[in-house]
């Protein structure tokens, strides 16, 4: 049986910013892309990514614990995404993802460093 590729859209959920990656399945690389604000033009700038790249799937870092503010904002975003792009979207636990980000990374688009490491530990929990 061959391994069928798939183009993944992985992104790193804040209230300020949304870390974007693309990755693919096949060999498991990706490719952080330019952080994206979160404020009210985010789904006009996630549609040009999306039809772009033309992702397969979605993968979302999820913190275990959440303030109230963060986990209404995470709510949100997730309905409205399901809503708009009728895409799957997988929820990953994205503890500690922040804190493996190296600190060459941190200093620009530190948020989308986190999402290709959400994506890696998606991939290798798959692959393991």
């Amino acid at each position: 049986m061959s391994k069928q590729a798939s183009v993944v859209l992985s992104l790193d959920f804040g209230t300020k910013k949304v870390g974007v990656c693309i990755a693919e399945t096949y060999t498991g690389q990706s490719s952080p892309l330019p952080v994206l604000k979160n404020d009210d033009y985010l789904f006009n700038n996630l549609d040009k990514v999306i039809n772009e790249w033309l992702p397969n799937f979605c993968i979302v870092g999820k913190p275990k614990e959440m303030g109230e503010d963060f986990k209404k904002a995470y709510k949100f975003f997730y309905k409205s995404f399901i809503e708009r792009y009728k895409m799957s979207i997988t929820e990953v636990n994205e503890d500690f993802t922040s804190q493996a980000v190296s600190k060459d990374n941190k200093k620009q688009d530190y948020d989308s460093y986190s999402a290709a490491l959400i994506f890696e530990e998606w991939f290798n929990q798959k692959n393991a």
